[in-house]
C-alpha cells in the first residue's frame, strides 16, 4: 500500500508580492500627476503635513530628490517644505491648526522628511545641502523647546499641553535626525519614553493625554508602541501587551474598518503606526500583521486612479491617505533609514 503524500505546509511568508508592488506603483503614479505646481499636496487643508507624507512615500519607493523616476516630485516637495520653514525653525503654512494649518503634526512629519533626505543623499541638484542641514537643525530645536515638562508635545510649538498623536510625530523626527547625524538632546529622548510609559496602562492601552487623561484607542496605542520602538525601548513589557491589543483590533479582526469616515477611527494613521510597531517588534508580530494590513489596503485602493479615497482622505484630500497607504506597503523595501530594523 502506497503512503499518502504529506499534506502541504503553510505558504511561505512573502512581503513584496507582485500585487503589492503593482499597487504601490499605481499609487506613486497618482501622487506624481496630482502634485500642485508649488510642490505641495493637499486640498487646502494641512498641506505641510500632507506634502511630507506624500514625499515620504516617494522616498520609500527609492526615489530621491532630482534622481530616478519620481525624483523631480520629491525635489519639488522638498522645495515647498523648505519655503514653509520660518526663522524660528517652525515648518508651517502660516495658518493656525483648525483653520487649515498642519500644526506640530505637520512640523514633525516635515522634519522627519528633511532628516531622511539629508541622511540619504549627498549633493542635491540646485539645492544647497548646507541650507537643508540648517533648516533641519532649526526644526529639531523647535521640537526640543516645545516639549512639555512631562515629556509630551502640544498641537502648537508651545510646552503648554500634551497629546499622544502629536508626540509620536515629534519622536519620529528626533529619531530620523539623530540617524542623520544631527545632535538631539538625550534628556528630550528620556522624557519622551517616560511620557509614553506613564500614558500607557497595564493592559498596553495608550491614553489621549497624560495631562487630561481621556480615551484610549487603536490609533493612540499604535502611536505609543511606535514611540517606544523608535526610542529603542524594545524590552519594555508594555510593548508586548500593546502589540497584542493591536492584533486584537486589526482590520482582520473587524474592529478597524477601511470605510470609516475621516474621524471614525483614523484608519490610515492608526494602521501606519501599528504596522511600524509590528515591523520593529520582529518576525512574530510582523508575519502575523503584514498579510492582514497589506491585503486590506489592496482591497481598498481605487484601482482606476491608484489613490486611496477613504478614511482621512475625505478630510485632507486623497494624497493624505494615499501617502500613508504607500508608506505602509513599501516598508518591505527598507529604503528609508527611519523604518529599518537594526538587522536590516
Amino acid at each position: 500500500m502506497q503512503d499518502k503524500p504529506p499534506a502541504p505546509g503553510p505558504a511561505p511568508f512573502r512581503e513584496m508580492s507582485p500585487e503589492v508592488a503593482a499597487a504601490a506603483e499605481r499609487g506613486l503614479a497618482y501622487l506624481a500627476k496630482t502634485q500642485n505646481p508649488s510642490g505641495a499636496y493637499g486640498s487646502g487643508s494641512a498641506p505641510v503635513a500632507t506634502t511630507a507624507i506624500a514625499a515620504m512615500a516617494f522616498l520609500q519607493g527609492g526615489h530621491l530628490p532630482g534622481r530616478s523616476k519620481y525624483g523631480e516630485n520629491v525635489k519639488k516637495a522638498l522645495g515647498f517644505l523648505l519655503k514653509c520653514a520660518g526663522k524660528s525653525g517652525y515648518i508651517n503654512e502660516g495658518q493656525i491648526r483648525g483653520a487649515g494649518g498642519s500644526g506640530m503634526h505637520g512640523h514633525g512629519y516635515a522634519a522627519m522628511f528633511l532628516a531622511e533626505v539629508y541622511g540619504m543623499t549627498g549633493d542635491i541638484p540646485d539645492l544647497e545641502t548646507d541650507t537643508l542641514k540648517e533648516k533641519l537643525t532649526a526644526a529639531i530645536r523647535v521640537i526640543e523647546r516645545g516639549q512639555c515638562p512631562n515629556g509630551g508635545w502640544n498641537y502648537d510649538p508651545t510646552p503648554s499641553y500634551d497629546e499622544g498623536s502629536v508626540t509620536v510625530t515629534q519622536v519620529q523626527a528626533l529619531r530620523a535626525a539623530r540617524n542623520a547625524g544631527i545632535k538631539v538632546d538625550q534628556r528630550t529622548i528620556e522624557k519622551a519614553v517616560e511620557y509614553i510609559n506613564k500614558s500607557t496602562d497595564g493592559s498596553g492601552q495608550t491614553r489621549y493625554s497624560l495631562t487630561s487623561g481621556g480615551h484610549t484607542s487603536f490609533a493612540l496605542t499604535a502611536a505609543g508602541m511606535s514611540v517606544l520602538n523608535f526610542l529603542g525601548a524594545y524590552d519594555n513589557p508594555k510593548i508586548r501587551k500593546g502589540l497584542d491589543s493591536l492584533h486584537r483590533t486589526s482590520p482582520g479582526a473587524g474592529a478597524n474598518n477601511a470605510n470609516m469616515g475621516a474621524w471614525g477611527g483614523w484608519y490610515f494613521y492608526g494602521n501606519y503606526y501599528a504596522t511600524l510597531a509590528c515591523y520593529q517588534a520582529g518576525a512574530r508580530d510582523w508575519e502575523k500583521w503584514w498579510p492582514v494590513i497589506s491585503g486590506d489596503l489592496l482591497k481598498s485602493q481605487d484601482r482606476s486612479s491608484g489613490a486611496w479615497k477613504i478614511g482621512e482622505s475625505q478630510q485632507y484630500g486623497d494624497a493624505f491617505g494615499t501617502g500613508l497607504a504607500l508608506q505602509i506597503l513599501q516598508i518591505p523595501n527598507r529604503y528609508s533609514p527611519i523604518y529599518q530594523r537594526g538587522n536590516d
